[in-house]
Parts: C-alpha cells; structure tokens; sequence
C-alpha cells in the first residue's frame, strides 16, 4: 500500500485565529467553538501571499477531539484563492474542560482535508484536486498552521 500514493507538498499556510465568542454548549458531549481567521501566510509556491479572512466552526468533543469546519480566503493578483477544509485536531485530556472555561488548547497535531478553488495559474491546477493538510492548531498563540500536500495515486490507479 504504501507505493500506491503519494503525498507533494505543495506549500505552507498559517491562519491566525482568535475565538469569536464564547464557545457555545455542552450540547450532550460536544461544545462549539466559533473561531475568526484574521490573516496569515501561504509560502513556497510562488510568491508569498496573504491570508485575507475566514471561519473556523468547531467542534470540541469530550474526547477531546477539536473538528474543524472552516474555509478562507488568500489574496492573489491572478485570482484569490479560496480554500476550505475539514478535519481534526487530537487534543491532551482536559482540553473540553479547558473550553469549557474559555480557554483554548495549546499545540496540538491536526490532519485536514483541504478543496481549493482559483483562477489563479499556479494555482488553478489544484482545483478539485483532493489536498490534505498535515500540522497543528495552537489556541493559545492562535494559529493553524499545515503543510499542504497534493496527493497523486500510484502506477495503475489512475
């Protein structure tokens, strides 16, 4: 298995966030956590570009998992890039209490999945390509911080 795909790191994007209100919950063994992305960074392909804004709804369970559901915007002169993702962040035991309290988790290590949408030439080419994201939330500094990754499959899987 481990030939049959492949992971090209396309470039590095940090979002800076801060919490947007306070989280919203429990409901059952979840807490929302609205987060605002601020600006940012996205590096290594092409010229350095800025994270413009966007959103991050997550979701802390008990089990203190933080899934994200967010999406933002990079400025661009050949078309912005909009980019959304998905996926999650495995905290330390007492991360929900810590929500629970108003405070985020510190640095924990988060896999997303990433679509992106641009008429951008560098960057068109990944449109509708699956992307993964593969680095860390950190609450506290209040950052989200990945390396974004093209995934290719293999000789006859294509």
């Amino acid at each position: 298995m481990r030939d049959r795909y492949s992971c090209t790191p396309i470039c590095h994007v940090v979002v800076y966030v801060e919490g947007l209100t306070a989280a919203i919950g429990p409901a059952g063994d979840s807490v929302y956590v609205p987060l605002r992305i601020n600006g940012g960074s996205l590096t290594g392909c092409g010229a350095d570009k800025e994270v413009l804004c966007g959103t991050d709804f997550a979701l802390m369970y008990a089990d203190e998992r933080l899934v994200h559901n967010g999406n933002f915007v990079v400025a661009d002169p050949g078309g912005d890039i909009l980019m959304w993702y998905d996926g999650s962040s495995q905290a330390a035991e007492g991360a929900y209490d810590e929500i629970l309290d108003g405070r985020l988790p510190g640095k924990i290590a988060s896999c997303l999945s990433i679509r992106s949408m641009s008429a951008a030439p560098e960057w068109k080419r990944f449109n509708r390509r699956p992307l993964l994201g593969v680095g860390s939330f950190d609450g506290r500094a209040g950052t989200l911080e990945f390396t974004l990754l093209s995934i290719t499959a293999g000789e006859g899987l294509n």
